[in-house]
């Protein structure tokens, strides 16, 4: 009777362990199509044209690579798993600030192109021909987005689709009203170059607000990063102090415990100063 049980307890574990790494390995590759396609789109937002043939594998080998050092240096399973999942959502995080900065500096170059724009018009030049003289002179990212809106407009595409698609690429609320005024003076024809100049002091006034908004988070920004950091540096200056205290945190299970409830409370202290300062900390 003992051995059957014992067969049954060996199949059973057999049995989870297959459908386990089936389910990882389902998962893994939904995460990695999911995290492929969001990098060449947001790289594409960018304009970074690159084959992310490799992207995965290098990352998975980083990964690993890392795992191995934190496992020689700490041996615990706990930190490992941990330096993985970092590693793996690090580029995630990585494009999509790298894409917010774009976004910030296109909207920090709109008034100064609303207002070449206007002058230009009141001079007697059309919107095309104005458009292109601006953005041969403009910088990027301002140059590259309308450059590419002069670029489906020579392809066929209609101006007000050109202005959308821009819209999609640079999700604002000045990218809204710039591509509304744009779009409602091509179709009536008039000239328009008050409402641009009006515009223009409209925007500069949001974005001299958002500044001081963002003077006055700034401590608490700061602040959100130092309780955020305190945790970690106090567990290496235990790590120094007390290091049999510090490895019975790693190596036990009651102390893994304790370090995954720290890592859980820090997740939800950052998602909820996001929610309170509605920025990034």
């Amino acid at each position: 009777m003992s051995t059957l049980a014992w067969v049954s307890a060996c199949l059973s574990i057999a049995i989870g362990t297959w459908f386990g790494q089936r389910l990882f390995y389902r998962a893994s590759l939904r995460y990695r199509e999911h995290m492929t396609a969001q990098a060449r789109s947001e790289l594409s937002d960018l304009f970074v044209f690159i084959d992310l043939t490799h992207f995965w594998p290098a990352l998975v080998w980083l990964a690993m690579g890392i795992m191995l050092l934190v496992w020689l240096g700490t041996e615990s399973v706990l930190s490992c798993v941990c330096i993985g999942g970092v590693i793996f959502v690090m580029p995630r995080i990585i494009l999509t600030r790298a894409v917010s900065r774009r976004q910030r500096r296109f909207d920090l170059q709109l008034p100064d192109f609303i207002l070449s724009l206007s002058g230009a018009l009141r001079a007697g030049a059309g919107l095309s021909v104005a458009l292109k003289h601006i953005v041969q002179e403009a910088s990027p990212p301002l140059s590259q987005e309308f450059g590419l809106v002069l670029r489906e407009q020579r392809m066929g595409v209609g101006f007000s689709q050109a202005l959308a698609s821009l819209y999609k690429r640079m999700p604002s609320e000045s990218v809204e009203l710039v591509t509304t005024i744009l779009t409602v003076g091509t179709r009536s024809g008039a000239s328009f170059a008050d409402l641009l100049e009006r515009l223009c002091v409209n925007i500069r006034a949001r974005q001299h607000l958002q500044q001081k908004i963002e003077v006055i988070t700034t401590q608490g920004k700061m602040q959100a990063w130092i309780m955020g950091a305190l945790p970690v540096v106090l567990l290496l200056v235990l790590s120094q102090i007390d290091p049999v205290s510090v490895h019975l945190l790693q190596s036990t299970p009651v102390g893994q415990m304790v370090l995954v409830t720290i890592c859980v409370l820090e997740c939800l202290g950052v998602y909820v100063l996001r929610r309170i300062l509605a920025i990034d900390v």
